[in-house]
């Protein structure tokens, strides 16, 4: 197996069987390993994966895997993080159906849930705002004017999320399709 495939499937099984929140959770940890210790992406390479693997159908973990995998190690990198990202919650979820009428009458398991939100809340604020810094970092108004419309009508508007991700994914392609050209 290819080595880089091999290093990609371990990381992604660990950050998805030790994290606890969905894709806000694992994302700033995915950034961090693929970007800043093994150098492999860029953050800007990193942010452009999440803001298209938001706006395509799907759990966003699993759309971020299958970019980062393609990246580094072509299609079997693709499978290997897939692969490594679906197996720990398939785990997970097969164990809680064997024991699911225990666990939901559980007031431990209920108390460990709840304690698990605000935990899941500070997680994804701190993402949010290293991208937006990242973002407001690069100086880049395309990006920035792309932002304030995004959050503007987010709060002003009852646009849905899915079409707010794909609009700004639309106008982040023709933004850096005008840079190129």
């Amino acid at each position: 197996m290819n080595p880089r495939c091999w290093k990609l499937f371990t990381t992604m099984l660990c950050l998805s069987a030790f994290t606890f929140g969905g894709g806000f959770v694992i994302i700033p940890l995915m950034q961090r390993r693929f970007s800043e210790e093994l150098g492999w992406l860029t953050e800007e390479e990193i942010l452009d994966m999440v803001a298209f693997a938001r706006a395509s159908p799907g759990a966003v973990t699993v759309n971020v895997a299958v970019q980062v995998g393609a990246r580094v190690a072509g299609p079997a990198g693709s499978l290997c993080g897939v692969l490594g990202t679906i197996i720990p919650p398939l785990i997970t979820l097969s164990l809680i159906s064997l024991v699911y009428d225990a666990f939901c009458a559980s007031v431990v398991a209920a108390a460990f849930l709840y304690g698990l939100r605000l935990a899941v809340s500070v997680v994804v604020v701190s993402a949010v705002a290293g991208m937006v810094s990242e973002v407001l970092r690069a100086g880049d108004r395309g990006r920035q004017a792309v932002l304030a419309a995004v959050f503007l009508l987010s709060l002003l508007t009852d646009i849905t999320t899915i079409w707010l991700l794909a609009g700004s994914a639309l106008l982040g392609w023709w933004l850096a399709g005008r840079a190129e050209a």
